[in-house]
């Protein structure tokens, strides 16, 4: 199942992406292997997975392209737009699929990620931890709105 919905978010991500960015999105082998774990400590249905890990894809993207970008590099300015597109991908994709809760949690992070990386700090931060914060709280509201 987990090359399943990696496969099948890529495939989502590839027909949503616009043809004319010319974006070709991967995953190395065993990246998203991470999320794909703390995904399975939730009941969530496959389509939010496909959404969670789409918007996991996509961030993980945005920020390779970024931190290629550096003054003598080649390709400076098309790393610099891909990477921006992919931000603005990243909210249409999360408005889309009704993910505002998880923008929310996740804007002070992806900031402080640009920040650093504009200060030459390219330390990845851990974007699977932060969505695992993000459904522990999720379920635990759940849970207490379950219960009132």
């Amino acid at each position: 199942m987990n090359r399943q919905l990696i496969g099948d978010t890529i495939r989502l991500l590839q027909a949503e992406l616009s043809p004319i960015a010319g974006i070709q999105l991967s995953l190395s082998p065993g990246e998203g292997e991470d999320l794909l774990s703390v995904m399975e400590g939730f009941n969530l249905e496959y389509s939010r997975k496909l959404h969670l890990m789409g918007i996991y894809i996509i961030l993980s993207e945005a920020a390779r392209y970024h931190m290629e970008c550096t003054a003598n590099h080649p390709g400076l300015i098309r790393n610099v737009l891909d990477g921006d597109y992919l931000y603005s991908f990243y909210l249409q994709f999360a408005i889309k699929y009704r993910e505002l809760d998880l923008v929310v949690h996740l804007a002070p992070f992806i900031k402080q990620q640009q920040i650093r990386r504009s200060n030459g700090d390219y330390a990845e931060l851990n974007l699977t931890a932060q969505i695992g914060q993000f459904l522990n709280a999720e379920s635990k509201n759940t849970a207490n709105r379950k219960k009132c």
